[in-house]
Order: structure tokens, then C-alpha cells, then sequence
């Protein structure tokens, strides 16, 4: 019998988005690194397809001298290694992460990931994670998730400098890249010497189960998703639009959840201080279970950042059904929502300038007008089509395989020359 193909995923990994997988779901289970649950979708599709997976991740909470936790489950082995707190102060006897260029996470990274033994590495993230992987014995494959050169961009300070130069030795020394949209591949291009495929990120199923075409009914209850309260997420001018759109549609709620927007967060402050702060909720952060159910609630979401790599929330709003009201300069937003070449219109949802609260208010009248229910029925499909977990685990072992039989070609030239 052929054993399966053992595959060590490295990456943001929280333990609440794996516990399935483990022999013990209702035990303790090490935080991990929350916010990123495509990857525990990822891991749980690549175990449906028969694969054996090994989980690395870091963990925050945890000492900097801390033994790695490795918790088990059938075909699966979650590893979790510890991750300083803090930057740039002081971690107890060890520096900050950002002084020595994450030095102690790469390190315990590495050791975790040859111990694994696994026949290839799939690297998520263009930093610690893939410089771990770049060197180990078995093949690598590294995705990208975000542009280094936009972050820097928009958040200009040391530490994205940092991380912007560890991207670039990544870019350099890394073999095999995917990137999640055709935008992000375009970015990273320029810095890679071999080709970038393009593979996007996977929705977890409970979108796709949650999940219907609409039909546009009475009430209009909007949903916002971002996580941090800046520039980059650029939720001031939605708030804004939503504000001036009520007043045509007084039955509107915009329901806002992520950090920064709790019930007395900064937004919530800042809606009150401008005194546009009726019809408005604010939910802060809930988990990715309870994210997905208070979606499947909404009629259409908002989603007003300036750049996206790929924006998982736009993918799972199109799986529930959901009309998206997004930036047509916003990376790869009009990717994601089916932007076409002939019209420059979205099929799942209405481009607009977020920047500007009035083509935002724009954008709200159109997504909820006589298209509603084509849109809606458009992202529902295109999200299946593309975006489903079985359609990118399915992708990606195509891309092992890849990997593989170059690496084992490299090996026979080197035997041969030898």
C-alpha cells in the first residue's frame, strides 16, 4: 500500500481552527496564531484528500524557552513553538523578536519543521515561516499572502522595513511561490526569479453550508468586517456613506466586527463623536464560527479597504450569498469579486471609490437595486467554482507533486554528476 503523502503546513495557525483534527477535540489546545483561519481549512481539506499533515506554527503566550507542544490526532500533528511577545523591548533574558531579525522563532521554526520529516513544506507567509522552510531537506512550496512592498506602503516604520527585508531574502533564496490572487502575483513577481502561480485562499465549509442565493426582501442590514482601526482598513468613509445612505433607508443597520470595533471601541467613539452613529452596531471581534453565523444574517457587506491580497471576508460573503460593495483600486478586490474585462463591472458585487463617501452611497444603492439577486446568485457560484477547500487542496497537491518530481530530478542530475 502507498503511504500518503505527508505534508508539513507551516504558518498562522490557531489551535481553535485544528481542534477537530486532534484525537481529543474537547481538551487544551495552545492558542496558536489567531487570525488566519484559511489555514486550518487548508489542513482539514489536505487531510480529507488523505494526506498526513504536520502543523507548525508559534505562539505568543508561550515562554521564549518553552519545550514545543505537539498535540496528535488521525494523520495529524500539531506542533506549536514559542514566539516572543514583544518587538523591541525585552522578552525576560532574550531580545526583542524585531532586534535580531526574529532569529529565536526562525530557529525553533527550523528545528520543528526537520524534525516533521515531511515530504515537502508548503510555507504560508513570506517571512519566518518560509525562511524556515528555505534549506530543510524536503522540497518547499511558499505561498503568498500579502504584498511586503504595499505594507510598507501604508504602515511606514522599522519593523515593516524589517519584515519587508525578510521578504526580499525570501524572494531570492525561495524555489517554488504561489500567490493568492492574480494582483499579489503581480506584486511579487518582479522579485522572484521563476514563475508565481496562482492559488487563492480557501473558505472555510460552513460558508459554503450557511450559504443561498438572496432575494432582496425589506430590511438592508449591511456588515463590515475589519480587523484594526487604520488607514489601511479604511473604515471612516463607510461609516460615513452608511450615515448619509440611512437617510434614504431607514430601516438600515451596519453591523461592524473586528478589533477596534466593540461596543465602546475607538469606532464606536468616533461614530458617536461625529453624531452619525444610529442604525450602527458594533460586535468587536467573535470567533470564526460565530463570525460566519452573524454573516449568513447580513444582506450584503461593505469591505473599504485600500489594498487587499486577497480578502478571505469578500470570498466567504460570496459563498453566503452576499452582494460585496468593495474598492476598484483596492488590489485584488475586483479579482476576487469577477471584475470582467469588457465592462470593468464586478459579477459579485458594485466597485467603488472607497475613499470617497459618495460613490461609497452610490455603490449601497446599487448593490441593493435591481441587480441584487444577480449578484447575490453570482458570488454563490463563483465562490463554489473557485473558492471551495476541496477545488485549492486539490490545486496545491497538483503543485506537490510539482515540487517534488523537480526536486528528485535535481537529485538524479547531482548523482549523475557526481
Amino acid at each position: 500500500m502507498t503511504r500518503p503523502l505527508h505534508v508539513c503546513v507551516t504558518g498562522h495557525i490557531a489551535g481553535d481552527d485544528v481542534r477537530p483534527y486532534l484525537h481529543d477535540p474537547t481538551g487544551p489546545v495552545p492558542g496558536g496564531y489567531f487570525g488566519a483561519p484559511l489555514m486550518g481549512v487548508l489542513i482539514g481539506a489536505l487531510l480529507q484528500k488523505g494526506c498526513r499533515v504536520t502543523g507548525v506554527t508559534t505562539d505568543a503566550a508561550l515562554p521564549p524557552d518553552n519545550p514545543d507542544i505537539v498535540l496528535e490526532g488521525p494523520n495529524f500533528r500539531f506542533v506549536v513553538v514559542p514566539c516572543r511577545r514583544r518587538a523591541w523591548r525585552p522578552n525576560g533574558w532574550h531580545l526583542g523578536r524585531a532586534v535580531d531579525v526574529f532569529a529565536l522563532e526562525r530557529r525553533r521554526l527550523r528545528r520543528a519543521i526537520a524534525a516533521a520529516d515531511a515530504d515537502i513544506i508548503h510555507a504560508h507567509w513570506s517571512y519566518e515561516f518560509a525562511l524556515a522552510a528555505i534549506g530543510q531537506r524536503a522540497p518547499h512550496l511558499i505561498t503568498c499572502h500579502d504584498s511586503p512592498r504595499a505594507v510598507l506602503r501604508y504602515m511606514r516604520n522599522v519593523y515593516r522595513g524589517i519584515r519587508y527585508l525578510m521578504a526580499m531574502r525570501v524572494f531570492k533564496t525561495g524555489r517554488h511561490f504561489t500567490a493568492v490572487s492574480r494582483y499579489l502575483a503581480d506584486e511579487v513577481q518582479p522579485h522572484i526569479a521563476g514563475s508565481v502561480e496562482v492559488v487563492p485562499n480557501p473558505v472555510a465549509h460552513d460558508a459554503l453550508r450557511l450559504g443561498r442565493p438572496r432575494q432582496l426582501g425589506a430590511s438592508r442590514r449591511m456588515a463590515m468586517v475589519c480587523n484594526g482601526w487604520g488607514l489601511l482598513k479604511n473604515p471612516q468613509p463607510a461609516m460615513r456613506a452608511f450615515a448619509e445612505w440611512r437617510g434614504n433607508a431607514p430601516q438600515a443597520e451596519l453591523h461592524m466586527f473586528g478589533s477596534g470595533f466593540e461596543p465602546q471601541g475607538p469606532a464606536s467613539r468616533w461614530a458617536a463623536d461625529q453624531g452619525i452613529a444610529a442604525g450602527m452596531v458594533f460586535h468587536g471581534v467573535l470567533g470564526h464560527t460565530e463570525l460566519l453565523a452573524a454573516l449568513a444574517g447580513m444582506d450584503a457587506l461593505v469591505h473599504p479597504a485600500l489594498e487587499e491580497s486577497f480578502g478571505v471576508v469578500l470570498a466567504e460573503a460570496m459563498a453566503l450569498g452576499l452582494p460585496v460593495v468593495g474598492g476598484r483600486n483596492s488590489g485584488a478586490v475586483p479579482w476576487v469579486l469577477g471584475q470582467e474585462p469588457e465592462t470593468r463591472a464586478a459579477v459579485a458585487g458594485v466597485l467603488v471609490d472607497v475613499r470617497m463617501p459618495e460613490d461609497l452611497v452610490r455603490g449601497f444603492a446599487e448593490a441593493f437595486g435591481p441587480r441584487y439577486e444577480t449578484l447575490s446568485r453570482s458570488g454563490f457560484d463563483r465562490a463554489r467554482t473557485l473558492f471551495s477547500a476541496d477545488a485549492v487542496a486539490g490545486t496545491y497537491l497538483d503543485l506537490y507533486a510539482e515540487c517534488l518530481s523537480r526536486a528528485k530530478g535535481k537529485e538524479l542530475l547531482m548523482t549523475n554528476l557526481g
